[in-house]
Parts: structure tokens; C-alpha cells; sequence
């Protein structure tokens, strides 16, 4: 996919942050029923969070989003944890220090003329130990892919990325910033 200067940039500065950057057309980015699923029944934390489900969007009206979108770039920050004994309490201090790293991409790309930059974040948002009733820290609040339906293994697959569940040695954290 042919690129521009300013998605140039924003991909060296990924690499730079220690993330892989790919750039994908919104239009194969697969949106499936059956990804959310695993949020309301297979998610610990279902309803807990108000970025995840189902305090969020629908997929129907997800999937109407992201045609108004063309071009993102997959964001994955990749983590051996094989030594960790507890990889859940490594997973959630993981996603938050690879969603800070690629909010700094939605913030930059924004400054570069992409008005509607928006991040999907790695797992459910962390910030704050519990969610309130109304969201403490809304700047920061974004949604996963898995949680408007994106099927996080098969957009891994169109750019030659593999991704298994619960591998210690092999921990991805995986976005999707929409740009334009």
C-alpha cells in the first residue's frame, strides 16, 4: 500500500518506540459477530470496564465507522514473559506500557493532520484500578479491536504476523490506529 511522508514518519516512530507498525486498508480488516463473544463470555472482566462491552458502540455501528476510514496501521509491541509465573498480572502491566507507546502514535498522528486518528487499544483499559460510574480519565479511554468485533488473529495473518493465545514465551500486544 502506497504510503505518504507523514505515515512514513509515524511508522519510524513506532519502531523507534519498540513497536511493529504495518499499514492496512480498513476495508480487510475483518470485523466478525463471533470476536466479541469472547468478550461477554469468555472475559472475566466483562462489564467492568467502560471501554470494553458493553459500555461501547455495537459492532454494526463499528463496522459503519470504519467505512468512513481507509488507511491504519496494525501496532504490535511483542514480549517474552516466559519467566513470568503470573502471565495475567504480566499481561495488564504489558498492555498498558504498549498502549502508552501507541497513543503516543494517535497523538502524533493527529498533530500531522490525521483529524480522526483513533486508537484501538491492547485489552481493556487499565488506568485505573476500578472504573467509577463515569470514566476518571476519558482522554485516555479507547476500546479493543476484539471489542467491536475485529478479528485480531486474521488481520496478524495478512501481514505475515502470527499471533497464539496464552504463549508466555510470545506476548503480543496488539492495535489498530485508523487514520485516515
Amino acid at each position: 500500500m502506497p504510503m505518504n511522508e507523514k505515515q512514513e514518519m509515524i511508522i519510524r516512530r513506532a519502531l523507534e518506540l519498540g513497536l511493529r507498525a504495518y499499514p492496512v486498508k480498513t476495508a480487510g480488516i475483518p470485523v466478525e459477530n463471533r470476536a466479541r463473544i469472547k468478550c461477554e463470555y469468555g472475559c472475566r472482566g466483562y462489564g467492568k470496564r467502560l471501554s470494553c462491552p458493553p459500555h461501547i458502540m455495537d459492532i454494526d455501528e463499528f463496522r459503519k465507522i470504519l467505512l468512513e476510514y481507509d488507511k491504519a496501521l496494525l501496532l504490535i509491541g511483542e514480549h517474552d514473559m516466559s519467566h513470568e509465573p503470573d502471565i495475567f498480572r504480566a499481561w495488564s502491566h504489558l498492555r498498558k506500557e504498549s498502549f502508552h507507546k501507541m497513543l503516543e502514535l494517535e497523538y502524533l498522528a493527529f498533530r500531522e493532520g490525521f483529524t480522526y486518528a483513533q486508537l484501538l487499544r491492547p485489552g481493556a483499559c487499565n488506568e485505573c484500578d476500578v472504573c467509577a460510574e463515569q470514566c476518571r480519565k476519558p482522554e485516555l479511554r479507547r476500546f479493543p479491536p476484539e471489542a467491536v468485533g475485529i478479528n485480531v488473529g486474521k488481520i496478524m495473518d495478512t501481514v505475515g504476523e502470527t499471533f497464539v493465545f496464552c504463549d508466555p514465551s510470545d506476548i503480543k500486544c496488539v492495535g489498530i490506529l485508523l487514520i485516515e
